[in-house]
């Protein structure tokens, strides 16, 4: 008996984590573009302090790195769900077409953003500004395949 209510348990958790929060596609298109734009904002803010357009403040880059680095996990589920490939949104087809390319971009993305997180909490400005421009190097080139501008 207790093994039918371990079962059941863990198969209620797992079609509840699997089911997917969006009623229609435009809602997962809406939710990825989203995500993008807040990494945008905090991104283009850490640009204009790594170009020195704006003063240098460690604590405000770190806080922006670990925001961008939460937020770029967000958008992958969004891509995966039936019908985002159309509607109103920059994404290029290849996206679908060429899945395993962007899942490659899409992870070093992930990766490079979280390592910028780590290198930024260590307080080192150089290191922090190298950090940025490898995950800056990484966005260019996936905007440039996969996303219409």
């Amino acid at each position: 008996m207790m093994k039918k209510v371990i079962l059941g348990s863990v198969l209620l958790v797992a079609t509840g984590v699997s089911a997917s929060p969006f009623e229609k596609p435009e809602d997962a298109i809406h939710y990825r573009q989203s995500a993008f734009s807040m990494i945008a904002t905090n991104f283009g803010d850490m640009a204009e302090m790594v170009k020195g357009r704006k003063d240098w403040d460690q604590k405000q880059f770190s806080q922006r790195a670990q925001f961008i680095s939460q937020l770029s996990l967000m958008p992958e589920e969004a891509f995966k769900e039936p019908g985002t490939e159309s509607g109103d949104t920059k994404a290029k087809p290849e996206i679908w077409s060429d899945w395993d390319g962007f899942a490659v971009k899409l992870n070093k993305f992930q990766t490079d953003l979280a390592q910028l997180a780590t290198v930024s909490l260590e307080g080192d400005e150089r290191a922090t500004k190298r950090a940025f421009g490898v995950a800056a190097k990484n966005c260019k080139s996936c905007h440039s395949d996969y996303k219409f501008h």
